[in-house]
């Protein structure tokens, strides 16, 4: 008597799949979703799906930011693997761009492209699809201006830039026009720039002034539109541009977060604790993440006016840049050793800590100036290279510094 044709796995309806994948550890899982692509597509909806939702900067709820510079999309299980190694800190790391003369470099990320200061200049490089970037830049964007840019923005297709000595320029990359404008006197130090469609903010050390772009004659000019006798040291305007938000380079009052509605000129003194504030990044229309000088990374909720979370860095040290995934996870560059703190701002102590090592020609004792992440790589921004971490990689090295402080005791 001949036998019926052979029943396999995948013969099975999807509720006894499920049955028989409940006695199955996640290892045993991820074995079947390499052995077969049916497979995978049900374990990967079924169960590894519910577990991304949430996860530090690997989280796919509600579409968070981080996912428009993600240069390929991660399949779930991927998700979980490249969270667990941001969390354990694992990761292999590799140097960029060394420079011996010493500036802030500053970052923006996009899924395709970074772009990166060099001094006086700005440059694009390509994101590469089997290497974190390509080392030779697809573009150098620079003026007759030679002195070093100390900030910039970068919003769909428009780049804001702002020099040290006062000028900024504007740079549309489709059409390739570029206009510069002096903004500031020479004599003072221009800190932070930032744009809402037509609306564009600069601070110095000296005053904070607020433009409207005006075109004319195909010639593009900025109108000032406001004077503020403040010394933001980062900024940044609402979505709707109708408030400014600045955090102050000092404030004896220990009131250094502000807010001046556009319009009206109104300005709100905010009760975050804080003399001095070094970056900040607005979670929504509601909720601000600051840097500051006094070792703190706060939360402030404006709705109660008053910080709903505080953390300190264990090592006292000031913070001077952060960035953030749009879901739980906060990056948090310090003052010393180029380090990187992570943070869970649903938990009370940081999650891990990242140390960059040290190079012959770089000791790793500079600050972060700058920082930009997708779900797999973070740029870390020195005074004399960049830093590019990379937590898919499977010959990372695992340094974990979550428990930091028990082990110094």
């Amino acid at each position: 008597m001949m036998d019926g044709p052979r029943m396999s796995l995948k013969d099975l309806p999807i509720y006894c799949l499920l049955g028989i994948f409940d006695y199955c550890s996640e290892g045993d899982l991820l074995c079947l979703c390499r052995a077969d692509p049916a497979l995978e597509y049900i374990i990967d909806d079924h169960y590894f799906n519910p577990l991304a939702y949430d996860l530090l900067l690997c989280g796919h709820r509600n579409n968070p930011r981080i996912e428009q510079r993600n240069r390929t999309r991660l399949k779930n299980h991927e998700r979980i693997e490249v969270s667990k190694n941001w969390v354990s800190g694992t990761y292999f790391e590799r140097p960029y761009f060394h420079h011996a003369q010493m500036f802030p470099t500053k970052l923006c990320l996009e899924a395709d492209f970074l772009y990166i200061t060099h001094a006086g200049y700005l440059r694009k490089y390509r994101r590469s699809s089997c290497d974190a970037l390509h080392r030779r830049f697809d573009a150098e964007i620079c003026t007759s201006t030679q002195t070093d840019i100390s900030d910039f923005v970068k919003k769909n297709e428009t780049i804001f830039a702002g020099r040290v000595c006062g000028s900024c320029f504007h740079y549309d990359t489709d059409s390739c026009m570029m206009t510069e404008q002096r903004m500031h006197p020479a004599n003072e130090y221009l800190y932070c720039v930032d744009f809402v469609k037509d609306l564009y903010a600069t601070s110095t050390d000296h005053g904070c002034r607020l433009w409207q772009r005006a075109q004319e004659f195909g010639m593009t000019h900025f109108d000032q539109v406001m004077n503020l006798p403040h010394a933001f040291r980062s900024l940044e305007l609402s979505s709707d541009g109708q408030w400014l938000y600045g955090g102050l380079y000092t404030d004896d009052d220990r009131r250094a977060l502000r807010a001046v509605h556009v319009e009206s000129g109104e300005e709100l003194v905010f009760s975050s604790n804080t003399r001095s504030i070094y970056d900040l990044k607005l979670k929504d229309d509601q909720v601000i993440f600051t840097a500051n000088f006094d070792t703190t990374f706060r939360m402030f909720d404006r709705r109660i006016d008053r910080d709903v979370a505080i953390w300190e860095d264990p090592f006292d040290s000031s913070f001077y840049s952060l960035e953030y995934d749009g879901l739980h996870a906060v990056l948090v560059g310090t003052n010393r050793h180029a380090r990187v703190n992570l943070y869970d701002i649903r938990m009370k102590k940081y999650v891990q800590l990242y140390f960059p090592g040290r190079t012959r020609q770089h000791n790793g004792l500079s600050p972060v100036y700058s920082l930009a992440c997708d779900s797999q790589y973070m740029f870390v921004a020195t005074d004399h290279n960049l830093r590019v971490f990379d937590f898919k990689a499977s010959c990372g090295v695992r340094r974990d510094y979550s428990n930091i402080n028990v082990l110094t005791k």
